[in-house]
């Protein structure tokens, strides 16, 4: 089958990228697969961060940049260009209504060029921060989209509702398996200067949904009981002024380290080796690729039950689910976690369900769709 992913590649930086060119590696094994990079990615207002690109990673030799998502000529130029290689599935992976035009209008010009099919990998169709307009341009994009692989369980309440009767499959997010092999605990504490206390790890964007603010209410009671070192690794996309007052105001200086800057792909297996935990109190989600990365390390993760997120993480297996925007919860769960949980067990629960978030699984699945859509 010819298959062409659609989307952000290297030099952009974050998880759609990783996202995407592991998926392109997957399914190269079994059919010929082309790539479309982005012209530009977001504007400037969308993007709160510093930069958007990765000066350490160049462009990949197997993409072409052609999609401007503020450019409807590039959408009938990549549409061209799809057909002319005989494309017979296109797909695209969506996280924000901001792609929905782009995304739906070349569903629609593929569709009339060659009877193209084209599959989209749904992060979220409900925004983490929503702006007026945004379920009237999910439903442009669903409708002009024939099928959907769904990566929770949340994701496909959400599809079907806009698309009763869709075409879909739903499989967990896999696990990211490009940030290198795990490191020796004493070694990886080492290189980061950490000393033998505990270790609790948020990785990741700081934003208000994210609920860093929740975690660090909860540190005073989990530092009174165990001392721990958290480190909130990742750059922050609004003000660090409120965070900085609460670290002073609840004298967590010295119990938090914070590393205020995108984390470079080379260093990310440092901060999974040396961490016993990965805490993440989301105030809403739909799935997480830091858990992906997670899991990948064998490393249970503490997170809140919002979205799909208890999808993932397993009550007591793989980790531990609380209430959102619940500090106390936080903190008798990490208390709990360290006093009477056994560790390795949880990672062998991990070990054992890694087939289910494999890429091979979510390359079955997309295979499966595919056949259903040209029948």
């Amino acid at each position: 089958m010819k298959i062409a992913i659609i989307g952000p590649f290297a030099p952009y930086r974050g998880g759609i990228r990783h996202f995407n060119t592991l998926l392109y590696r997957t399914l190269s094994a079994s059919h010929e697969v082309s790539a479309v990079n982005l012209k530009r990615q977001y504007p400037g207002f969308l993007f709160p961060g510093t930069s958007q690109y990765d000066g350490s990673a160049p462009d990949p030799e197997f993409c072409d940049r052609l999609l401007d998502p503020l450019n409807p000529w590039s959408w009938r130029r990549t549409a061209q260009h799809l057909a002319g290689l005989g494309t017979e599935l296109a797909i695209y992976k969506y996280w924000m209504p901001f792609f929905a035009p782009a995304f739906g209008s070349l569903a629609k010009r593929l569709r009339r060029l060659g009877r193209i099919k084209t599959l989209c990998i749904i992060d979220n169709l409900t925004p983490h921060e929503n702006r007026p307009g945004d379920r009237a341009l999910n439903r442009y994009l669903v409708r002009h989209t024939d099928g959907f692989i769904c990566m929770s369980g949340t994701v496909e309440a959400e599809l079907l509702r806009l698309k009763p009767g869709a075409s879909f499959r739903q499989t967990p997010h896999p696990a990211y398996v490009n940030f290198g092999p795990p490191l020796a605990k004493a070694e990886a504490r080492r290189k980061l200067g950490l000393g033998d206390k505990p270790v609790l790890l948020y990785f990741g964007f700081i934003r208000p949904y994210k609920g860093v603010l929740t975690l660090l209410d909860a540190l005073p009671a989990i530092n009174a009981r165990l001392g721990a070192t958290t480190i909130i690794a990742g750059e922050f996309y609004e003000s660090k002024v409120p965070y900085l007052e609460k670290m002073d105001a609840l004298n967590l200086t010295g119990h938090v380290r914070l590393e205020d800057r995108f984390i470079p792909d080379a260093e990310v297996n440092l901060y999974f080796s040396a961490a016993d935990v990965v805490v993440l109190p989301y105030r809403t989600a739909t799935q997480s690729g830091i858990v992906s990365i997670a899991l990948h390390y064998q490393l249970p993760a503490i997170v809140t039950a919002v979205g799909g997120l208890p999808e993932v993480v397993k009550h007591g297996e793989t980790g531990l689910v609380v209430p959102p925007n619940d500090p106390a919860a936080l903190a008798e769960a990490v208390i709990d976690y360290f006093g009477n949980r056994d560790r390795e067990v949880m990672a062998r629960h991990i070990a054992a369900e890694r087939e289910l978030y494999s890429w091979a699984t979510l390359g079955t699945r997309i295979e499966e769709l595919a056949a259903e859509l040209r029948r």
